[in-house]
């Protein structure tokens, strides 16, 4: 099987982004994007140039699989607040089963706003599936962003990898954890995660996943966490420049 993981930027590369899935749809299984835009109109946002109706979009494209939403309840994206829903999402092609699904914010606070962080973070979407008689656990994970941090521990991080991995402890099977964690690879936030998991990110030595719109800053923050039993076949962060985040991609059985 094949997985995709994406922070979208809710679709600010537009044309490269939409080329990039409708190139990859037909060999991979389940694609988990962050930073999905759900409005009914084709306009872009004023200031981030963001699509919004870019869930339409790519359903489109996506037409042989089966699309999961987890909707945050922060309505701002980037610098700029939005009156349409944001969030993540999880296509799956049709002909696997789903057992079960859901979401959840990973700091339980009232939603931040613009000047401490927040935006559309902080959530985790998981989906169960069966996968000849055994289950496997996909979570999809858009980490708390908080402003000035350069994506170091802090005391909400903590409280995140530890609900998180709460959370997964009530799971049966096997797990993935992939997305736009907004950690550095070193810290303890991620260490937290890494329990019992492997770090693909680290075992593959990936300098970067960020592109070349990402200008400063650190140059780490996506990353795809497997459980033991899951056997990677491949790994690869693409070099595709179809957000300010690269996509990464895991081969496994």
């Amino acid at each position: 099987m094949k997985l995709i993981t994406l922070n979208l930027w809710g679709g600010v590369v537009y044309e490269p982004l939409i080329e990039f899935i409708k190139t990859h749809s037909s060999e991979i299984d389940i694609f988990c994007f962050q930073e999905m835009l759900f409005g009914d109109s084709p306009k872009l946002t004023p200031v981030a140039k963001a699509r919004e109706n870019l869930f339409y979009e790519i359903s489109l494209l996506l037409s042989e699989f089966v699309a999961y939403k987890h909707i945050s309840s922060t309505k701002h994206f980037e610098s700029e607040p939005i009156e349409f829903a944001g969030g993540q999402a999880i296509f799956i092609r049709e002909d696997i089963k789903v057992k079960d699904n859901g979401g959840f914010r990973c700091y339980d606070e009232t939603p931040h706003n613009t000047s401490n962080g927040g935006k559309i973070t902080g959530n985790l979407q998981w989906i169960d599936l069966e996968i000849n008689d055994e289950t496997l656990t996909v979570a999809n994970l858009h980490g708390l962003w908080q402003k000035e941090t350069k994506k170091m521990d802090t005391p909400e991080r903590f409280i995140q990898s530890k609900k998180i991995k709460d959370f997964l402890a009530t799971k049966n099977g096997k797990q993935i954890i992939c997305g736009d964690f907004n950690l550095l690879p070193d810290g303890e936030s991620i260490a937290i995660l890494e329990q019992g998991m492997k770090n693909l990110v680290k075992e593959y030595n990936i300098q970067s996943t960020r592109s070349k719109f990402y200008e400063n800053g650190p140059r780490f923050a996506d990353y795809i966490l497997v459980s033991t039993g899951i056997d990677v076949a491949d790994f690869k962060v693409f070099q595709d420049d179809v957000s300010d985040h690269l996509p990464l991609m895991l081969d496994f059985k």
